[in-house]
C-alpha cells in the first residue's frame, strides 16, 4: 500500500455504512484562556460500502438552546492527494494520519494576512480529544478550542485537572510523517519535558490535562512549531508538533507517546 492509499485508510478504514458518532463538549478559549463559548457537538461518519466515500455531519447545540446541521461528502478520487486529504470545509487544509488514531488536520502554508490554524487529535479507548489552535488576520493567537468526545454518548465524567508538573521517569515513542505522507520508523526518546520550546512558545494549560505549546504570533523568516499534548491517562501522555520551515510550509507532524516507567 502507498503512502497516499495509507493515510487514507489510517483515517477511514475503520468507518461503515452503519456508521460512528462522536459526541462532544466544544469549548473555546481566548489567548487570556477565558472561555469564549461551550456548546455540544456530534460529529457522525458513515462510508459506502466500498470507503470510497466519507459522509460527515455535525450537530450542535448551543448554550441558547439553538441548534445548527452541517454536511460534508468526502469522495476519494479527488480529497486523497499526495499532501493529504482535501475536507471541502476548508480546501487550503490537509488531514494527515501517521497511524490509526494518531491524526491532524492542519494549514498547509501559513500566509500573514489570513487565517491559519489545526486541529491535533487525541485518542484513547472509547474518548478522543482534540485541540485547535487558531491564528487570526493579523498572525496573533485568536482563539484554542478544546473538543473533549466520546464514542456513541455525551461525556459522563467530568474533565480532569490541568496538569503543570510531572513526576517519575518518562519513556516515550517518536514517529513523523512528511508532506509528502512518509511515515518514519518509531525511534525511542527519553525524558517528557512539558514545555519544549519555553523561549519561543507560550505555554497554556487545560483542562483534562490538556498541555498547549505555541507561539503567540507568527511571522515569514521565522521557522516556528506548534506543539500540543494530552495525559490520556495517569502514565500515558500524547503529544503531536506541528513544524513548519520559515517561508511557513508546513514540514513534519510529529507523534511522541510517552510512558511513565513504574
Amino acid at each position: 500500500m502507498n503512502a497516499q492509499e495509507q493515510n487514507w485508510s489510517n483515517l477511514f478504514a475503520h468507518h461503515t455504512p452503519e456508521g460512528m458518532s462522536w459526541h462532544g463538549i466544544w469549548t473555546r478559549y481566548s489567548p487570556d484562556l477565558e472561555v469564549i463559548q461551550s456548546f455540544q457537538g456530534i460529529r457522525s461518519f458513515r462510508a459506502n460500502e466500498d470507503k470510497t466515500v466519507i459522509y460527515q455531519t455535525n450537530n450542535y447545540t448551543y448554550a441558547d438552546g439553538s441548534t445548527e446541521e452541517k454536511n460534508w461528502q468526502l469522495d476519494k478520487q479527488t480529497s486523497n492527494q499526495p499532501d493529504g486529504i482535501i475536507h471541502t470545509a476548508i480546501p487550503s487544509m490537509r488531514a494527515l494520519s501517521i497511524a490509526p488514531g494518531v491524526q491532524a488536520w492542519l494549514s498547509k502554508t501559513f500566509e500573514p494576512g489570513k487565517h491559519f490554524g489545526m486541529e491535533l487529535f487525541f485518542r484513547h479507548e472509547d474518548w478522543r480529544n482534540s485541540v485547535s489552535v487558531i491564528y487570526g488576520e493579523n498572525s496573533a493567537v485568536e482563539k484554542i478550542t478544546h473538543i473533549r468526545e466520546h464514542l456513541g454518548s455525551f461525556p459522563a465524567e467530568t474533565p480532569g485537572a490541568k496538569v503543570k508538573t510531572i513526576e517519575g521517569k518518562w519513556i516515550g515513542k517518536k514517529q513523523y510523517i512528511t508532506p509528502d505522507l512518509t511515515v518514519s520508523n518509531a525511534e525511542t526518546i527519553q525524558n517528557l519535558v512539558l514545555a519544549p520550546l519555553e523561549e519561543q512558545n507560550q505555554t497554556f494549560f487545560l483542562p483534562d490535562g490538556i498541555v498547549i505549546n505555541a507561539p503567540t504570533s507568527l511571522s515569514i523568516g521565522q521557522e516556528f512549531d506548534i506543539i500540543a499534548g494530552r495525559f490520556v491517562s495517569e502514565n500515558q501522555f500524547k503529544r503531536l508538533t506541528a513544524k513548519y520551515d520559515n517561508f511557513g510550509n508546513f514540514q513534519l507532524l510529529i507523534s511522541e507517546i510517552f510512558h511513565r516507567q513504574i
